[in-house]
């Protein structure tokens, strides 16, 4: 796909992920819903079959060296700066009324939010060649890349499905890593533990968490 390291052999990530080697090393949760097929599809290149009703949610980065194998008609998707769901809580709950169950989040490695330090002039210099003041320019990317930046790809994608899933504790939500060397799809380590924490626990979701949504 290009020419980064496979995240199998790159330090940052290879001991922090695991391989779907068969359908069997997908968790029980998944079997049977849109999420397995994806995966499947994905990783072994099983034909998706739309329903023409989507029953799946995906949510990933706006990156450009992945594309979503996908037809029409099997999924809604939001794709956002970093991959992260703030911001579109609403578009959740809509497609939850269109009978979404499982909502697919997808993180990627050498994720440009990862640099936004380094990447904030270029982006402030692109808003001010559209007119904007220097002024205006470096609140709005203070404020927005602040918000969308992340220090660790695999961190981040955990604590967007801890959120997300303290907001939608029974939509059946997938944390995925997606490889931009061949685009396979991996599980990370610590899905399962925190799988656990959920099972035990089960809450209303707070009143004021709701109301500080942006």
């Amino acid at each position: 796909m290009n020419n980064l390291p496979s995240v199998k052999v790159d330090e940052k990530y290879r001991d922090r992920l695991k391989e779907f080697h068969t359908k069997d090393d997908i968790p029980q949760e998944w079997r049977g819903t849109p999420i397995e097929s994806f995966i499947m599809s994905q990783n072994f290149g099983w034909p998706v079959q739309p329903s023409g009703h989507p029953e799946v949610l995906i949510a990933t980065c706006i990156e450009f060296r992945y594309a979503l194998p996908i037809p029409r008609m099997y999924a809604y998707v939001i794709r956002r700066a970093s991959g992260r769901v703030i911001g579109s809580e609403f578009s959740v709950g809509y497609t939850m009324a269109k009978g979404v169950r499982n909502l697919i989040m997808i993180g990627h490695n050498d994720c440009g939010m990862s640099k936004m330090t380094e990447n904030a002039p270029s982006v402030i210099a692109a808003f001010m060649e559209q007119g904007w003041s220097r002024e205006a320019a470096e609140a709005y990317v203070q404020k927005h890349g602040t918000r969308h930046a992340i220090e660790d790809e695999l961190e981040s994608l955990k604590d967007e499905y801890i959120r997300v899933k303290g907001l939608f504790p029974k939509l059946n939500i997938a944390p995925l890593f997606v490889c931009l060397h061949d685009g396979r799809l991996y599980l990370p380590n610590w899905y399962s533990e925190e799988l656990a924490k959920e099972i035990s626990s089960h809450h209303s979701v707070n009143d004021q968490i709701i109301a500080s949504l942006p």
